[in-house]
């Protein structure tokens, strides 16, 4: 027996790969599309009307944020100038949290340094998930620490080089008489207020001793100077005293670049209603505990410092200093978990780009499925009953229920296996997809006679040997199946960069992973079930034939 099952691979791998896919079934489960569960409906409006070219980039950008693999049930539609529609095969409470979130954040990155930009997220070129450094990592017993590492484009490079030469200062000597540099800090914003700052005196004392103090779970270092960070922030900030009256020079200079204001909570009402009588609109935004105020006002994730490599200490002039395009973010948070999220949100958003116009508002409702689960059954007892009916069409033209049995248990093994990959990618069953597994499961059975004309010897191959005639079926359903992927390519590729296309996602995706599987995984092992039983028909009519002779 093992000797047969090492001898005809082909089975043997048919049949683990079945085991797998039940097993994946069984573990993740198959999710239904919105056309047989239902799902969310989020309509999206921004803070102006915009160009026709715009709204479709911030449609494609929103599509990422919401499924990054591009493996998920949601339509993302822009309506007018100024709305956005998302229809997405999900309703749990948590993760619906999390992608209105990713949809809110407009995701402006930068990356300042002595109140100059050094990059923005738009001039980085590709997040290198594939990288070793891409990750999280245990740091201490009690921390854990995410890396992201990305590669700058050309501009943003030169950019950095130039900004930070010579951004370290030796201080002292090693006793191995090497120096030892203080080097200047980068601050990285993640959508930064455009906005006038405004803190009390007390807010800006508490502010300062906690940014001294350092958070390494906000990745603030010790000995942050607050005057420093606020420098990096290129905003205007004020400090204030509730009892005096506004600094009007101060004001009236902010109001010349923005007319948002952001105010700590300490902030009396007396002078909100100032800065809303000068043309402010005001926000006030709440005091984290343990977390500077300034801080979070400003979107702040990360304090860096540099290092003498970096800033290429070793050379005189910056036309002999190195230019480095592959950088590194990281942080640390108290549990994998966390940090884990960390990362994945923020590579999301450096990988789908910042919004060219922020989202003013978001409704969400639940949507009813437009086919419900009874519509599903129905379609796989049609299913079963056109297996049946090619089994059975199958039967009549062969006249070899042995050649009927396996057409119609490699479809079902189709759909088992398709299931396995539906279930391991979270892929939903939406009707497009579920049109697809059709049309697989069509070109399989398709093939599957090709292959048993060619196996069998009919017409003009009769001639030639079983293993020749299986090569040429392979071939011929080989040409078949790359056609499809041909076809179907552009389709997946394209899909989210035109609106419209991204409804056959699903289809062509499934069409493309059915032909795959065909071609790798069960119509050779078909093909080797079809060898067997022809070469026993032949030896039987053969030794038929000697025994009459």
């Amino acid at each position: 027996m093992t000797n047969f099952f090492i001898k005809n691979w082909q089975i043997t791998f048919l049949i683990v790969v079945i085991i797998l896919a039940v097993a994946l079934i069984g573990a993740y489960g198959v999710k239904l599309g919105m056309d047989f569960k239902g799902g969310t409906l989020y309509q999206i409006e921004l803070q102006k009307p915009i160009s026709s070219d715009e709204i479709n980039r911030i449609a494609n950008i929103i599509s990422k944020r919401i499924d990054p693999s591009g493996l998920k049930d949601a339509t993302v539609s822009p309506v007018g100038s100024q709305f956005i529609i998302i229809q997405l095969a999900e309703t749990s409470p948590v993760e619906l949290e999390k992608i209105e979130a990713r949809i809110r954040q407009q995701g402006k990155f930068e990356s300042n340094l002595n109140g100059e930009v050094v990059f923005t997220g738009d001039e980085i070129k590709k997040v290198e998930r594939g990288s070793s450094s891409f990750g999280v990592f245990r740091a201490t017993s009690t921390l854990y620490e995410w890396s992201l590492p990305f590669i700058l484009n050309e501009k943003a490079a030169l950019s950095f080089k130039e900004k930070t030469f010579h951004q370290c200062n030796a201080t002292s000597f090693s006793t191995s008489g090497t120096p030892v540099y203080d080097c200047a800090k980068t601050v990285f914003f993640l959508d930064k207020p455009s906005a006038l700052i405004v803190t009390t005196e007390e807010q800006y004392t508490e502010d300062a001793d906690l940014l001294t103090a350092g958070n390494p779970l906000e990745n603030i270092p010790q000995s942050t100077n607050i005057d420093d960070f606020i420098r990096d922030t290129i905003l205007p900030v004020i400090v204030i005293d509730n009892n005096k009256p506004l600094d009007m020079n101060l004001v009236n200079s902010a109001l010349t670049k923005t007319n948002l204001a952001v105010v700590s909570p300490d902030v009396s009402q007396e002078k909100i209603n100032d800065l809303n009588a000068l043309g402010f609109t005001v926000t006030v935004t709440a005091k984290k505990e343990s977390i500077p105020w300034i801080w979070s006002a400003t979107n702040a994730r990360q304090i860096i410092s540099l290092t003498e490599g970096i800033t290429n200490e070793d050379v005189a002039d910056i036309s002999q200093a190195k230019e480095f395009t592959s950088l590194r973010i990281s942080g640390q948070r108290a549990s994998v978990t966390e940090a884990r999220a960390d990362l994945e949100e923020l590579a999301i958003l450096l990988e789908s780009g910042s919004l060219p116009t922020p989202v003013k508002s978001i409704s969400r409702e639940t949507v009813s499925p437009s086919l419900g689960s009874s519509f599903l059954n129905n379609i796989i007892l049609m299913g079963l009953l056109a297996a049946i009916t090619v089994a059975v069409i199958i039967i009549i033209r062969y006249r070899n229920l042995k050649l009927a049995i396996p057409i119609f248990l490699t479809g079902m093994a189709e759909i088992v296996i398709m299931m396995g990959f539906l279930a391991v990618t979270q892929r939903p069953l939406d009707l497009a997809a579920f049109a697809g597994l059709i049309a697989a499961i069509g070109t399989g059975v398709d093939s599957e006679i090709v292959i048993t004309d060619e196996v069998m010897g009919k017409a003009q191959n009769a001639h030639e040997s079983l293993i020749q005639r299986a090569k040429n079926a392979l071939f011929i359903i080989g040409t078949s199946a790359f056609t499809i992927i041909a076809v179907m390519g552009p389709i997946v590729l394209l899909s989210r960069n035109f609106p419209g296309l991204d409804k056959l996602y699903g289809f062509a995706v499934v069409t493309i992973v059915g032909s795959l599987i065909g071609i790798i995984i069960t119509r050779p092992g078909y093909t080797k079930i079809v060898e067997m039983i022809v070469h026993k028909k032949e030896t039987d009519e053969h030794n038929h034939a000697h025994h009459q002779n």
